[in-house]
């Protein structure tokens, strides 16, 4: 159809069939621009993003004619290996990677404590057809200035993980800040069943998790007099969607509480408990140099066993370790570097790892008809402990020449660093 001309003041206007090609063309555009502003923002990483690859330490050992004897006085706990900053004034040039299970290990019990489930309700649950839905928002402490979240997460741009291994951030969040969407289902004889999603802030992580709750004397609470609500739970939230890290966090509660009418209309809740949380983190294969590539280098690898020359614990039961040389035919990052220090020494996986923490909370819930909104605090009420204790050569090598007999390596420990979160929920109840 032909464009047409308006007697009433000559302008020409556009038939339909040419304002929809104009409208087409302009959604084109916009949908590309959005794509390419999406594509910028999934690219680009967050602060409270994982980089495992700079929780690793090496040993600058000049390299001789018989290989690397590795002296204690030269190791180095912090990022930066399999760079050529490792040589120094007198050191090895891109000296070998090696996990550091100790930063590790902290990084995985505070992520952990702060990615667990909020309670957040009282004990009396919400009855055979009730269903709540709500959001709730978590603060927990985190130790800011601690070597595992200066380098275990990503921080600024300048900070980036593909810049190299020896960059680390200022200091990490002072808080872990958590979103979470909650639904409950009440179900017969007083248990309840939930399922929740949670979103830590400033970064790609989210978990997703179960909870079942039973109210002991649900339905007899009238014939009890005074005595509170009483109700245990079992919760589990996991990591989705990381491939750096699994990360599961059991929690197993009881709490007390009892309700209050204030005019007829608002109901008050006041409830207190204990929780007792079992934090599973393992790690998947980490490249701990990221700038380098091993099939550039290494396109032919192959393995020799050479004697183990550790004593102790560290010593492997064969008497033999093994290590991969290449066979030629690769690129390494100088010309001088011995074959095998190629970077396909450069990947690990972390120590897994098994900690229990015990915690303590408080809360207070109120209720207008439909809406309901909740106040928690929990925190720590012991320090948190293995309850599988890491394997010796786990830890971290010793800096001092160790006498006869004595331990190469330093055991695996936590942090004991108290933290605390504050929950507030705001959701609707339907019964």
């Amino acid at each position: 159809m032909a464009a047409t001309l308006d007697s009433r003041d000559g302008a020409v206007i556009a038939s339909p069939a040419t304002v929809m090609a104009l409208t087409s063309r302009r959604r084109t555009r916009w949908l590309c621009a959005t794509a390419i502003a999406l594509a910028g923002a999934t690219a680009s990483a967050d602060p409270m993003d994982l980089s495992l690859n700079r929780l690793s330490y090496y040993n600058n050992t000049p390299w001789g004619a018989g290989g690397v004897s590795y002296q204690p006085s030269r190791w180095n706990f912090r990022g930066g290996c399999g760079t050529a900053g490792t040589a120094g004034t007198d050191g090895q040039a891109f000296a070998q990677c090696f996990p550091d299970n100790q930063l590790w290990a902290n990084l995985v019990n505070e992520l952990g404590a702060a990615l667990a489930p909020a309670l957040a309700a009282p004990a009396m649950t919400l009855g055979t057809s009730g269903l709540y839905v709500g959001y709730e928002l978590s603060v927990t402490n985190l130790q800011r200035t601690g070597e595992h979240w200066r380098r275990g997460t990503e921080g600024s741009a300048a900070s980036n993980v593909n810049s190299d291994t020896a960059t680390r951030r200022d200091n990490g969040d002072a808080v872990g800040l958590v979103s979470r969407i909650h639904m409950r289902k009440g179900l017969p004889f007083g248990f309840e069943l939930g399922t929740q999603v949670s979103h830590l802030h400033d970064s790609g992580m989210w978990a997703i998790g179960l909870d079942l709750r039973w109210a002991l004397f649900e339905g007899y609470h009238r014939n009890l007099g005074w005595l509170p609500d009483l109700a245990v739970r079992g919760s589990v939230n996991t990591l989705a969607g990381q491939s750096q890290m699994t990360l599961t966090v059991v929690g197993i509660d009881a709490v007390l509480s009892k309700r209050f009418t204030l005019g007829g209309q608002v109901r008050l809740s006041p409830y207190l408990g204990a929780q007792g949380l079992f934090i599973f983190g393992d790690s998947g294969v980490i490249d701990l140099t990221p700038s380098r590539s091993a099939q550039s280098e290494c396109p032919r690898p192959t393995t020799r066993y050479v004697p183990d020359t550790r004593t102790g614990a560290d010593r492997s039961p064969s008497g033999l370790i093994g290590q991969v040389i290449c066979n030629g035919g690769g690129t390494p990052p100088a010309a001088n570097l011995p074959g095998d220090l190629n970077d396909t020494r450069n990947s690990a996986v972390f120590q897994p790892v098994r900690i229990m923490r015990t915690r303590g909370f408080l809360g207070l819930q109120l209720q207008w008809e439909v809406l309901m909104v909740t106040a928690e605090f929990s925190v720590d009420l012991a320090d948190p402990t293995f309850t599988t204790t890491p394997p010796t050569d786990a830890g971290r090598p010793v800096t001092t020449n160790a006498t006869a007999g004595a331990p190469t390596r330093t055991p695996v420990s936590l942090d004991n660093y108290t933290q605390w979160t504050t929950t507030v929920g705001v959701g609707l109840a339907f019964r």
